[in-house]
């Protein structure tokens, strides 16, 4: 368990630090990514797989503005992954776990970026005598660095030691608190969609939504056979040239 806990560390520190920027955002930003590589480390992909789509679907129509988020995006897709994991809980208390570690998380990054503005103030003195060159490990390598105070350590912690005592915790509780948390988990994920249909939503796709309704509620579709459909009714959509036509009839509005 060190072995794995120490890669998990690791594998936070990656993405809370920004090591590369468009990387990080691009894996960060999508649990179902980070919780795949998670399960990857810890020698369960298919649950990390799972657990990371599960988180995905909440998250998915969620909007960072002016880089403030609701959530903090590696507590809650590679911490709250992990967790999940090494407790062998299901994917739906996984995603109320990854909800809370992702709202304690808040606390984390807005501690890292107060504390990054240390070492924004050195970087200004050098550019003040025009040490250029040196700029860098101020306004990169360390602010990358200390991340593992907010990040990589509490990921080590969470999987080497709170695995065991969040497993008897979970093992405790009351039966009825257990369905309340799985229940909590099976209505997040829609509450996550329809965050996201309240973005994109259009009425003239709702077509396409009723064709996606009927092949789980009628014909019984598992979600591989359902995401070929919805792939189908995109290439459709785009090589019969009704993109065009819609976009030529929001302009005519």
């Amino acid at each position: 368990m060190l072995i794995k806990a120490l890669l998990v560390g690791l594998w936070a520190w990656f993405n809370g630090g920004q090591w590369v920027e468009y990387l990080g955002w691009f894996v960060n930003g999508a649990p179902i990514l980070s919780g795949t590589i998670t399960g990857l480390l810890l020698g369960d992909i298919k649950s990390g797989i799972i657990v990371g789509a599960t988180i995905q679907l909440l998250y998915m129509g969620q909007v960072t503005v002016g880089g403030i988020s609701s959530y903090d995006k590696c507590y809650a897709g590679i911490i709250g992954t992990a967790v999940t994991i090494v407790s062998h809980q299901s994917p739906k208390v996984g995603l109320t776990i990854a909800v809370s570690l992702g709202t304690l998380g808040l606390i984390a990054s807005n501690a890292k970026m107060t504390f990054d503005a240390i070492f924004v103030h050195m970087a200004d003195k050098y550019a003040e005598k025009g040490e250029t060159k040196l700029i860098w490990i101020y306004n990169w390598l360390l602010p990358v660095l200390t991340s593992i105070i907010w990040y990589g350590i509490p990921a080590f912690l969470s999987v080497y030691f709170g695995a065991t005592y969040f497993e008897g915790i979970m093992n405790s509780l009351p039966k009825f608190i257990l369905n309340a948390l799985n229940a909590v988990g099976t209505v997040l994920p829609a509450l996550g969609i329809a965050m996201l249909l309240k973005q994109v939503y259009n009425g003239k796709f709702v077509g396409f939504a009723i064709i996606g309704y009927v092949c789980v509620a009628y014909l019984k579709f598992n979600i591989i056979a359902v995401t070929l459909v919805g792939g189908a009714c995109a290439l459709l959509f785009w090589a019969l040239g009704l993109n065009k036509l819609v976009e030529g009839d929001a302009d005519d509005e």
